[in-house]
């Protein structure tokens, strides 16, 4: 083997771990603290642990803009979903069911899609499920990072599993985040507390 074909062998070997240490580099620095804070879930009880969310901003399909401060005085359940989401779509009844519990309230309820597509693939989706009763938007601006599910909707919080709820306060305070199904008794009985305060 000549020396111009091991020099080659070595210049694409070093190319090579250099692009795994990138990727590893990338994966461990950016993704997975994403992953992590992600599947982080609870609620805050106490109003003064609340991290305030008001500055989190949102965009319906007409290219109205708000934010979280726009609802102040109101409860605001954002669920966070995509259109490819098997477990977001069965979750859709309960969040229609939760939005006409409270008709005539001082709660809003948001389905916030984070398809890539946003308004592209929005749109035959809602036609396909007229039973949606909800405000529907997309996050204004866009995620700093956004791959399938794992996304950064900051400053309302990390997503790293969908569908995900956050039930935030009338101050524009979290007050809860609720990962996958299984939780609507939880963020029903959080909506009420949040009412009363």
């Amino acid at each position: 083997m000549g020396s111009g074909v091991k020099r080659a062998l070595v210049i694409a070997l070093a190319a090579v771990v250099l692009a795994v240490a990138a990727a590893a580099a990338y994966y461990y620095g950016r993704i997975a603290p994403l992953i992590e804070a992600g599947k982080k879930q609870g609620t805050f009880s106490a109003e003064s642990s609340r991290p305030s969310v008001a500055a989190f901003g949102f965009a319906a399909e007409d290219g109205t803009h708000r934010t979280i401060r726009d609802l102040k005085g109101r409860v605001v359940v954002v669920d966070v979903w995509a259109s490819w989401c098997v477990t977001c779509i069965a979750s859709i009844p309960e969040v229609v069911s939760l939005h006409k519990k409270y008709v005539g309230q001082p709660v809003e309820i948001i389905g916030l899609n984070v398809d890539d597509e946003q308004w592209d693939k929005i749109k035959p989706f809602l036609k396909r499920f007229p039973e949606i009763n909800y405000t529907i938007a997309v996050p204004s601006p866009a995620p700093s990072f956004l791959l399938q599910s794992i996304v950064d909707l900051s400053p309302l919080g990390k997503v790293s599993a969908i569908p995900t709820v956050f039930v935030i306060d009338k101050q524009g305070r979290l007050a809860g985040k609720f990962i996958e199904l299984g939780h609507a008794q939880d963020i029903d009985d959080l909506v009420s507390r949040l009412l009363a305060e």
